[in-house]
């Protein structure tokens, strides 16, 4: 009788011990989040413990695709999509996932980044884009930008003249990008004499009138001094302004600050040497020079570091949210409320059966000892 006793208190203990194990698993199963659903991300993974961009050694290719023009459709190129980013959650890929969401200009009641952040964003991807037209010597790329600065009766943008008119992503990438091309293709650099007839229509109707743009365009292929050239000679009026503009010589600058950097720009692009460039150019210079995007990667890896930050910044003060609004997060706090609720019925269930249990244990223990 005690043998059979003690095998009794065996199995109990046995059942215990597979109660409380399958009481934990199921428990981990209510408290275990979701998983994330698999990154479909490729590209050069960071370092262990580190929290710098990596740029990958292969360069980033550009595939033309139809324009958008549409914030809601706002994207990048497929390879730029596929690299890794400062930060969890801050990848390309992911920080076009919440355009519209953590940032941009039009989020509704979304607890986003405050404008200036938001602006900053898209600042560097029209950066990027313009980098892009540089490795390509075409700024087609600049229409895949969104073209709008009113978008349901709200005004966004970036007021970049004197009139106060406002740039829209698109007008600000060909804005740095139309100047850009035409100095490369003075310096035959970029042989497309579309890149000419490019610059020479952001004139004004009244100096455009004075001359005849594939006139100007075959002198201005032969290089600056046919360039200025036929400026002076069709327009000597503006003539002195336009050998500042174009600072083709640091003499014409003198201390003018505007022409002396102009004029590091042209040097950078004419001779190839990207470190020449403002700071501003280099990327561009260094991916006209090598005929290759991989030097945009850097405005990318900017965009990526900053954006953890803002993100960091807004998760903390949004009281763990970004991205949502009020209503949403109440929905969250509600799921959250009913999650805790079922962890604390099934923890109250397993200290239950553990009690029962081991009272049974002790009462067979005791009547196992008083044989």
């Amino acid at each position: 009788m005690k043998k059979i006793m003690i095998g009794v208190v065996v199995l109990l203990a046995a059942a215990l011990i597979g109660l409380k194990y399958f009481a934990a698993k199921k428990q981990a199963d209510v408290t275990r989040p979701a998983a994330p659903a698999e990154s479909e991300q490729q590209g050069v993974a960071l370092p262990a413990a580190s929290t710098s961009y990596v740029i990958p050694n292969t360069a980033v290719t550009y595939t033309p695709v139809q324009a958008t023009g549409s914030y809601e459709l706002l994207t990048l190129p497929a390879d730029a999509l596929a690299l890794k980013g400062a930060c969890e959650g801050g990848s390309p890929k992911e920080i076009m996932a919440n355009h519209g969401k953590t940032w941009g200009y039009s989020t509704g009641r979304r607890n986003s980044f405050e404008p200036k952040k938001t602006q900053e964003m898209y600042n560097y991807i029209w950066e990027y884009y313009a980098c892009l037209a540089a490795s390509r010597q075409d700024n087609a790329v600049c229409s895949e930008l969104p073209g709008d600065v009113v978008k349901d009766g709200v005004k966004f943008g970036v007021p970049m003249n004197i009139s106060g008119a406002l740039l829209s992503p698109m007008a600000q990438c060909r804005e740095k990008t139309v100047i850009f091309l035409f100095k490369a293709y003075v310096a035959g650099k970029s042989k497309d004499q579309q890149n000419c007839m490019d610059y020479v229509n952001e004139w004004d109707a009244e100096n455009l009138s004075r001359i005849s743009p594939p006139e100007f365009c075959e002198a201005a292929g032969q290089g600056p001094e046919k360039a200025l050239a036929y400026v002076k000679l069709k327009m000597p009026n503006v003539y002195p302004m336009a050998e500042k503009m174009l600072a083709f010589s640091k003499k014409v600058c003198g201390s003018d600050s505007g022409c002396l950097s102009n004029n590091e720009l042209w040097e950078g692009i004419k001779n190839g040497i990207p470190d020449k460039c403002p700071a501003a150019y280099r990327p561009n210079c260094a991916a006209l020079a090598q005929k290759d995007p991989a030097p945009c990667l850097s405005v990318l890896s900017e965009m990526s570091k900053k954006y953890c930050t803002y993100y960091k910044e807004l998760t903390k003060h949004g009281g763990g949210y970004a991205g949502v609004t009020p209503e949403e997060v109440k929905d969250n706090l509600k799921l959250a409320a009913k999650k805790k609720a079922e962890e604390d019925a099934l923890r109250k269930q397993e200290e239950n059966s553990t009690k029962q249990i081991n009272e049974r244990v002790r009462k067979l223990i005791g009547k196992s000892k008083g044989e």
